[in-house]
C-alpha cells in the first residue's frame, strides 16, 4: 500500500546493464493525481505504465489516504491494478506494445522492456512516499 503527494514509482524486470533501472524496466506510476502535474495526463498518471500505457480510469483516493498497487507480471503479460481495479493490461513485444514503446521516450533505449526476469527499484523524485506492506511473489509460469 502507498501513500504520498510527490511522483514515485515501482519499476521492474531491471537489468543491471544499464547506468539507470528505467532504461530497462518498465515503471508502475505512483502519485496523488490531484497533487501534481503528472496526474493530470493520463499516459503519467498514478497506476500507468510510465510514458507508455495509460491507466483505464482514475481510481486514485484522496490525498493523504492509503492507496493499494499490484503488479501482476507473468510471461510476457503484465497488469497494474489500483485499489482492486485493474487498471493497465500489456504484452511484452506484442505489436500494441511494440509500437506505445517506440512512441514514447523510451524508443530510443533499446534494452527498454526486454529483460525477461530482472530486479526492482522504488523510485521517488525528492519526494514524500510511503510504502507499507510490500510482497514479492515468484508465480507459477
Amino acid at each position: 500500500k502507498i501513500t504520498e503527494y510527490g511522483n514515485s514509482g515501482v519499476i521492474y524486470r531491471i537489468a543491471t546493464t544499464e547506468p539507470y533501472p528505467w532504461h530497462t524496466g518498465p515503471e508502475y506510476q505512483i502519485l496523488h493525481n490531484q497533487r501534481h502535474p503528472d496526474g493530470q495526463n493520463a499516459i503519467t498518471s498514478s497506476g500507468s505504465n510510465y510514458a507508455v500505457n495509460p491507466p483505464v480510469k482514475d481510481v486514485t483516493k484522496p490525498v493523504g489516504e492509503w492507496n493499494e498497487g499490484r503488479i501482476i507480471a507473468r510471461g510476457n503479460h503484465v497488469e497494474h491494478w489500483l485499489n482492486g481495479v485493474k487498471v493497465v493490461e500489456y504484452e511484452f513485444g506484442s505489436p500494441d506494445w511494440e509500437a506505445r514503446v517506440k512512441a514514447s521516450k523510451f524508443g530510443k533505449i533499446p534494452p527498454y522492456g526486454r529483460t525477461k526476469r530482472g530486479q526492482i527499484a522504488l523510485q521517488d523524485h525528492e519526494s514524500v512516499v510511503s510504502y507499507r506492506n510490500l510482497k514479492i511473489k515468484t508465480l507459477a509460469p
